[in-house]
């Protein structure tokens, strides 16, 4: 090593005479077999170089070593669940999502008065065909979720009438699907009959039945 026996003037002018790369090579101090031999590393060393701090660290990767731009990626089988039949979800209960989202049947509402207001204004036939399609379409949705509401209010006095009952100390007595459905077209036919549509429910009725029997012959 030349550095400690020259001064920096002396080396500047030394590398301009003999050039970078010999000079380099000529102040570098190489060390000896006993050095390298002390600070070659270990299989203990290594092992604790890259020594995991926490067992869901991700492990230590050498900087020296050229990481495989390809890597074999493991891919477990997808598998796919349908919240509707799945455990996991829990059960569907028809009272609470009414109660939850009741306010759906407001923004139906609201948006079947607009169509309605534009139905009267509309002058094209072909638009008109389609809000009348829409509001028809919108029409069944609500009888068939009267229907439904009304099936579940009947469930739940019998429910009721079933749970005083047992603290009366008698038998609870839950009324049969028939039984239900009896109640439901009674009340169904006291809401026609107080609104004046037994009639057209009638003859609407006698028409679904012809329909029935001709596809049937």
């Amino acid at each position: 090593m030349l550095s400690g026996d020259l001064s920096i003037g002396e080396l500047l002018k030394l590398r301009e005479n003999i050039g970078t790369k010999k000079f380099d090579a000529l102040t570098t101090q190489k060390p000896s077999a006993t050095e390298a031999e002390t600070t070659a590393p270990t299989p203990e060393t290594t092992s604790l170089q890259f020594k995991r701090s926490n067992k869901r660290a991700p492990r230590e990767m050498s900087s020296k070593r050229k990481v495989s731009v390809i890597r074999e990626l493991k891919t477990g089988k997808r598998t796919t669940r349908d919240p509707r039949f799945d455990d996991l979800s829990g059960t569907f209960r028809e009272n609470v999502f009414q109660d939850s989202y009741g306010f759906i049947k407001e923004i139906r509402s609201e948006e079947k008065s607009q169509l309605q207001a534009e139905l009267k204004k509309c002058k094209d036939p072909n638009k008109r065909d389609q809000l009348v399609r829409l509001i028809n379409k919108m029409n069944t949705a609500e009888q068939s979720q009267q229907v439904k509401s009304e099936r579940q209010r009947l469930k739940v006095e019998s429910r009721k009438r079933a749970m005083h009952n047992v603290k009366e100390g008698k038998n609870p007595y839950f009324a049969k699907k028939s039984e239900l459905r009896k109640s439901e077209l009674k009340n169904k036919f006291e809401k026609l009959k107080k609104e004046g549509k037994v009639d057209k429910y009638l003859a609407k009725r006698r028409k679904l039945n012809l329909q029935k029997d001709k596809k049937s012959l």
